[in-house]
């Protein structure tokens, strides 16, 4: 890990949050009391699609203690592209009405006596089934998205509504486990001439893999407060990771500016994607609030979070790899459906982001990459900690390791050769790694390096060696795999105050979604402007003090936000500076800002911050963002402006604004993982023995953090390739694991007393702040690939459906397959 000259960038701190959280002092959405408080409940369909005929509410109007009901036609039509109610509901236990009342039983046996006529509709809830002919649509207007998925634009105000059609593969031959002569695909992505790339192969393997569809299941299920006032402003304490995209997106969803609309949400207890933006639910009581002008609750239960929350998306994918005697990968042809689940277009993203993650870390001399992202009438797909990418890490693995052995070298060592990895120690954007469609630089690429480092930690060659031995009933196998994701974005706000008493407010957009990337991107603005972390406060959770940034999800906090921040502090150091030359004389540059001073580098005279602030007041102007520069105004949001207010005047003012001269490639982050497990072939359980996940992720910015979040990600992904999947009845698409023991993620049982062992390169990215880039979410397709790729190096046999439940092993077992 490279060492770099950092007083607060890559030291180990105490996170702002931290005592709240181990006192029980944090509040997180439920826990928020409200003086006069009503609680909501959901009519929520009984079918996996229907239309609603009508509902009669008047059984539950007469309920004493029912004080509001809304029903589909009561709220208007989402810019998010969901519906808050749906009069039409896409999948099982989807809401059509709502009703508020004095308490949670009353409000349930409200629900109970509304009358719904339902008229039910076809449904199918396997990507593949919808395209066949004949086969029902999972949507009145079609299967099938068409164009990338809009979502929330930078705006947070909508897009989320893309085109929709009708695809079937008409002549396709549908009995295999990929369907032969496939129709029209969607989204297609071609390296040079694949054909020449096979000609020149001397081994071509070729089979067809499937990452199952798993709910995020976070700890927190989503819960909403709001107060819609008589004086049209609204209230809402939210269960959200993400601040500046939520606060718009809600806004947006209710009808009222984002000026009118406070957002609170100082806690998350887990989202991993699913609560990256505004979701549907939040509008529920806030519509109920409208009618009454009291504070409603809705708080979601563990089946409602199933139905309620989104999840990884299905992607069935058909590789085939050609290698050159040495491993290296000349041609790569990839087919794949995704799906989108019932209320999303986001399938599109899905296959876009796995194809992206697959160019990334395998670097092919040529490919064609072709996929259609199918609806389904099931749970919304949307991000769930590498969208498409961990997918992409999960089904490539096992077919990287079968070229591998048909060009006789080591899956290992075939990964390093085709990873991407920087050829000097500049970045040079001719020579730089490549990906997407457009072959774009990756700004900085070290997955080559991070294989070598994880295969030292655990000792690689004596894994090796254990490899397909036997204890027992158990037999050993090894496996590695890799994953990546986009980890840096530009055209986002910072905002920074020196206050009179001497300390540095850092107001904020990035939500605390528990990774605490809300403080360390806050301590880039201590190290730019060389001040005590302690004199630094971090104001975040609350929107009216959020300056305007990308929401908390693709690993882009650190990049993102820490860079605006960066601007910002830079911005306040050359207004100290100036305010210095004006009171001490002598030139701006003559001054340096450090310690916590603003020093003349000759004389010696300096100012405090806390005089230097003084004198920002005294002066004005741009220096306390009573005149905004015309830079700022042209090019802040709105909203950061508006956050200024309250310190506007009587404090230092610096905003930052990242713009395309930051940016100069695609900035990535890169996992790699080797892990050993054992499988037991009586009983058919697989047990991750060992595992190192180590990860290129630019500077590491806060070491626990980093180390805890690629922890989390790994175990993750041990529980996605081993235990978690949706599961719907065909004949009914009712949900048929919406519990945790049901649909499971791994627990401390799941993993040997050997330490899971963690690292990175610790290479900076040249763009990034101070060198830092994102960690979040390749450590989790890394963690499931490589279980996947040693489970097959265990037993011989490669799996194509996962999870690998221990039936599944045990089926593979007593049908010959295996080979043990």
């Amino acid at each position: 890990m490279s060492n770099h000259d950092f007083q607060y960038v890559g030291q180990d701190f105490e996170v702002p949050d931290g005592r709240a959280k181990v006192t029980g002092e944090a509040k997180y959405a439920d826990d928020y009391l409200f003086d006069n408080a009503l609680q909501a409940k959901t009519v929520k369909s009984p079918y996996a699609h229907a239309r609603v005929r009508s509902i009669d509410t008047s059984a539950a109007e007469q309920l004493s203690s029912v004080k509001a009901i809304i029903t589909h036609e009561d709220v208007p039509d989402s810019p998010i592209g969901q519906p808050i109610l749906d009069g039409e509901p896409k999948t099982f236990g989807y809401p059509v009405a709502a009703v508020a009342a004095d308490d949670e039983y009353a409000a349930a046996a409200a629900v109970e006596a509304i009358d719904v006529e339902w008229e039910v509709l076809d449904h199918v809830v396997d990507p593949v089934e919808a395209l066949k002919p004949g086969a029902p649509n999972p949507r009145s207007n079609g299967n099938v998205p068409t164009g990338e998925a809009a979502g929330e634009s930078a705006e947070g105000q909508g897009g989320g509504t893309a085109a929709i059609d009708t695809v079937k593969w008409t002549d396709a031959d549908f009995s295999g486990r990929y369907p032969e002569n496939p129709g029209e695909y969607t989204l297609k992505w071609s390296w040079g001439d694949v054909s020449q790339g096979f000609d020149r192969a001397d081994h071509i393997v070729e089979d067809v893999v499937t990452a199952q569809p798993i709910p995020t299941n976070p700890m927190e299920p989503r819960s909403t407060g709001a107060h819609w006032q008589s004086n049209g402003k609204v209230k809402a304490w939210v269960s959200s990771q993400s601040m500046s995209l939520t606060h718009t997106g809600l806004a947006g969803m209710l009808g009222v500016s984002p000026q009118n609309l406070t957002l609170i949400n100082n806690f998350t207890g887990g989202g991993f994607g699913s609560k990256g933006t505004s979701y549907p639910q939040m509008g529920v009581p806030a519509y109920l609030s409208k009618q009454i002008n009291r504070p409603v609750k809705i708080r979601g239960t563990r089946k409602e979070e199933f139905h309620w929350g989104n999840g990884r998306s299905t992607l069935v994918s058909k590789i085939r790899i050609g290698v050159d005697d040495d491993g290296r990968i000349t041609a790569l042809d990839i087919e794949s459906i995704a799906d989108s689940g019932a209320y999303s277009n986001s399938a599109m993203s899905t296959l876009s982001s796995a194809y992206n993650c697959i160019l990334q870390c395998y670097q092919p001399e040529t490919a064609r990459l072709r996929g259609i992202g199918v609806f389904t009438n099931t749970p919304k797909r949307w991000p769930m900690r590498g969208p498409g990418q961990n997918q992409a890490g999960l089904v490539i693995s096992q077919v990287a390791d079968m070229a591998a052995e048909a060009a006789g070298v080591d899956p290992l060592d075939l990964k390093i050769t085709n990873a991407a990895q920087q050829e000097t120690d500049e970045f040079d954007p001719e020579t730089a790694p490549k990906t997407g469609n457009e072959r774009a630089p990756l700004t900085s690429a070290h997955l080559g390096t991070a294989y070598e480092q994880a295969a030292e930690a655990v000792n690689y060659d004596e894994l090796r060696q254990r490899s397909g031995t036997r204890e027992g009933s158990k037999v050993y196998g090894v496996g590695t795999a890799s994953a990546s994701h986009q980890s840096g974005y530009i055209g986002f706000d910072g905002l920074v105050a020196v206050h009179t008493d001497g300390t540095v407010e850092v107001r904020q957009g990035a939500g605390n979604l528990g990774t605490e990337s809300f403080a360390a991107v806050a301590r880039m603005v201590a190290e730019t402007l060389d001040v005590p972390w302690e004199q630094v406060e971090v104001s975040w959770g609350r929107s009216d003090k959020s300056s305007f940034t990308l929401g908390q999800f693709s690993s882009n906090t650190t990049f993102t936000e820490g860079l605006a921040n960066v601007k910002a502090a830079e911005t306040a150091a050359q207004y100290l500076r100036e305010l210095a030359a004006e009171e001490l004389g002598g030139t701006a540059e003559a001054y340096d800002v450090s310690g916590g001073m603003v020093s003349h580098g000759e004389s010696g005279e300096s100012l405090t911050l806390a005089e230097a602030a003084q004198v920002a007041v005294d002066t004005g102007g741009k220096y306390t963002a009573e005149e905004i520069p015309d830079f700022y105004q042209e090019n802040l949001v709105p909203l950061t402006i508006a956050a200024a207010q309250g310190v506007m005047g009587n404090s230092l003012v610096a905003f930052g604004k990242t713009t395309g001269e930051d940016l100069g490639g695609f900035v990535t982050s890169f996992a790699g993982a080797i892990a050993e497990v054992s499988v037991d072939v009586e009983t058919g359980k697989v047990r991750v023995e060992e595992m190192a996940n180590w990860n290129d992720s630019g500077t590491i910015v806060h070491p626990d953090s980093y180390h805890a979040q690629i922890e989390g990600g790994a175990i993750q992904g041990i529980g996605y390739a081993l235990s978690e999947h949706y599961l719907h009845d065909e004949d009914t698409g009712i949900p048929l694991n919406t519990d945790l023991y049901k649909n499971k993620p791994p627990s401390i049982q799941d993993y040997s007393e050997t330490p899971l062992q963690t690292g990175g390169v610790g290479e900076p990215d040249p763009f990034g702040p101070h060198g830092a880039k994102g960690v979040g979410e390749p450590p989790y397709g890394a963690a499931a690939g490589a279980v996947a790729s040693a489970v097959r190096d265990a037993i011989g046999v490669t799996f194509h459906e996962f999870p690998i439940s221990p039936s599944k092993v045990l089926e593979k077992i007593d049908s010959g397959e295996a080979d043990i």
